[in-house]
């Protein structure tokens, strides 16, 4: 089967209103499956005039909305095949993505983004054509949406079922999408998925998770992320309704929508911990001791429940009391609706998850990567917070001698595009894929993620680094000596900076911070100093400037001596030991953190 297939299928099951919202906080725009269909087959046929052909790439920049939706559809029946990419992405990086597709035309939603494609469209002979969303925004040779809607109009009243045909011919280990993704040196890769890769995962979801026509869906992490787009496929084949908000408007979300179900990352479900653990002990003394003993209470129940013991009278009885003062009360202030949560795209503390699992909101917290889609998922009957679940049907993980997970299975992707060699360095010939994780099952058949081989920084908001690419540009500097990124599992990205000693000096000489006197202490009193600081936030504020807003280094410090192979840090040819580094450190990188949470 392939997605326009299952979307003929969904069109046939799940006829509904609405089927698709955008919301912001007093602005509601909706749109039925009988709108959604009349726009796919528009913009396809529109698609098909300007002279797409299958296995054209289509490069789409937009925040997530309905046109999202109908972008992806059309491209996919006309035969072409979506390039996503993230918002934040700067005008070098999505040059790069266009050129490396060899995309052929590209759609941006508003005017912000459409200024920063248009900066990106030089030098690439095989793009043809400029796509705006936004009706208000325009540039030269840019053509709207809607135009391009109505040139399909023109070719539908001629042929109403031209739009159509494309699809037929589809088969389904044709690719449906390339999903660039950072790999931890080198350019991006470009993950190629096929339409059988997305159903069989799709499938496989809905036979472990309890996805139901009657969900109201939130949609918030970028759909240009695999776990965002395949939640939204497996919402809208199961006749939820999907509703596109910004992270920004969550809050107010959850209060007015009132949303069944969401996927999110660990940052989202920890703000969350936070923010209610922080009314809960401010509240005055009497109601602070209820909130800790209510707290207790649903931790006692949620390990009955992940331990598969039956609780007994007196924890029920307590339970149903805290439940109905405190638990009720927090799950209100989450819409009151939620059923379960999901979490992907970095580990999910089981510390938080017990919170949540004790207040009533159980977060399915599963495991995969762009290469694989999901492999693992926790399901509602069979928890286990610390691990990523158990395996979806169809998928198969075996263990190298160093535990690293070998990912198989009809999720897994083709390769990468464009890149025989990283290609057969990571993917085998019997498809499987080198996931540069280290793991093991427990006794349950849970996956436990232990480790990561690849050096790849994943912050708590799912967003994936490479942190050597961005320490070279920091030692780029005269100034520094050796840079090491911090940030896995972290709200952002920090730097351990190791100044260039005799160069520093110099400087702090010439703008008289610095005597003869060049010490320990005195050394240690100069790192300090404001001003030298002020010297190094202009580096990382230059270093900044030409990365992704997610990469962007927000803390640092300035370590007093050099990294070296006899204290450990380094290996034999000079490769930084992360780990050693991390936990040498970790009170210095413990303080950063801490100090951001302060203010």
């Amino acid at each position: 089967m392939t997605i326009p297939e299952l979307f003929d299928q969904t069109m046939r099951d799940h006829p509904r209103s609405p089927a698709l919202t955008a919301w912001r906080p007093g602005f509601e725009r909706h749109f039925s499956t009988d709108t959604l269909a009349h726009e796919v087959a528009r913009f396809t046929a529109g698609l098909l005039a300007l002279g797409l052909k299958k296995g054209d790439r289509v490069l789409l920049l937009s925040e997530n909305r309905p046109e999202w939706s109908v972008a992806d559809y059309a491209t996919q029946c006309a035969g072409g095949i979506l390039v996503p990419v993230y918002v934040s992405l700067t005008s070098p990086q999505i040059h790069y993505l266009l050129d490396n597709s060899g995309a052929r035309f590209a759609i941006a939603s508003t005017q912000g983004l459409l200024d920063t494609l248009l900066a990106a469209v030089h030098d690439l002979p095989n793009l043809r054509q400029v796509i705006v969303i936004d009706q208000e925004a325009a540039a030269e040779d840019v053509m709207h949406m809607e135009s391009v809607s109505c040139m399909g109009d023109e070719i539908l009243a001629a042929d109403p079922d031209a739009w159509r045909r494309p699809a037929q011919r589809l088969h389904e280990d044709d690719v449906a999408t390339i999903i660039y993704t950072s790999g931890t040196t080198g350019p991006p890769k470009g993950v190629m998925l096929s339409h059988r890769n997305l159903v069989s995962n799709i499938l496989a979801l809905e036979q472990v998770l309890d996805f139901r026509a009657d969900d109201v869906a939130l949609s918030f992490l970028p759909l240009c992320h695999i776990t965002q787009r395949l939640a939204d496929y497996c919402y809208f084949h199961s006749g939820a309704r999907i509703v596109y908000v910004g992270l920004d408007h969550l809050p107010a979300a959850m209060q007015e929508v009132r949303p069944t179900t969401f996927p999110g990352v660990p940052r989202v479900f920890e703000k969350a911990r936070d923010a209610v653990m922080a009314r809960g002990l401010s509240s005055a003394p009497p109601l602070r001791a209820l909130f800790r003993w209510a707290l207790s209470v649903g931790r006692e129940m949620a390990t009955c429940r992940i331990a598969g013991r039956r609780p007994g009278a007196w924890l029920r009885a307590r339970h149903a009391v805290a439940d109905f003062l405190v638990f009720s009360k927090v799950r209100r202030g989450m819409g009151g609706r939620l059923r379960y949560v999901a979490s992907g795209g970095a580990p999910l503390s089981s510390e938080v998850a017990l919170f949540f699992l004790s207040v009533g909101v159980p977060v399915l917290e599963g495991y995969g990567l762009t290469e694989t889609t999901v492999l693992t998922v926790n399901r509602r009957d069979d928890l286990s917070p610390g691990t990523v679940g158990a395996l979806l049907p169809g998928a198969t993980i075996t263990f190298e001698e160093d535990g690293e997970i070998i990912a198989c299975g009809p999720g897994v992707a083709r390769g990468y595009y464009r890149d025989v060699p990283r290609t057969e360095r990571d993917f085998s010939q019997e498809g499987c894929f080198r996931t540069g994780d280290i793991g093991r099952f427990d006794e349950r058949g849970h996956l436990v993620i232990t480790g990561r081989k690849k050096e790849l920084l994943v912050t708590s908001g799912g967003k994936k680094i490479p942190p050597h690419r961005i320490e070279q540009v920091l030692m780029a500097d005269e100034l520094i000596a050796q840079a090491v990124l911090v940030g896995d599992g972290r709200k952002f990205i920090s730097a351990l900076i190791v100044p260039d000693r005799a160069r520093l000096l110099a400087r702090c000489r010439e703008l008289g911070l610095a005597g003869d006197d060049d010490g320990k202490e005195a050394w240690e009193r100069l790192l300090a100093h404001a001003s030298v600081r002020a010297l190094f936030e202009k580096v990382i504020q230059e270093a900044n400037r030409d990365l992704s807003r997610f990469e962007q280094i927000k803390k640092f410090v300035l370590l007093p001596g050099e990294l070296t192979i006899a204290g450990g840090e380094l290996t034999p040819t000079l490769k930084v030991r992360r780990q050693v580094v991390e936990q040498k450190f970790n009170h210095l990188i413990e303080r950063l953190y801490v100090e951001a949470l302060e203010v």
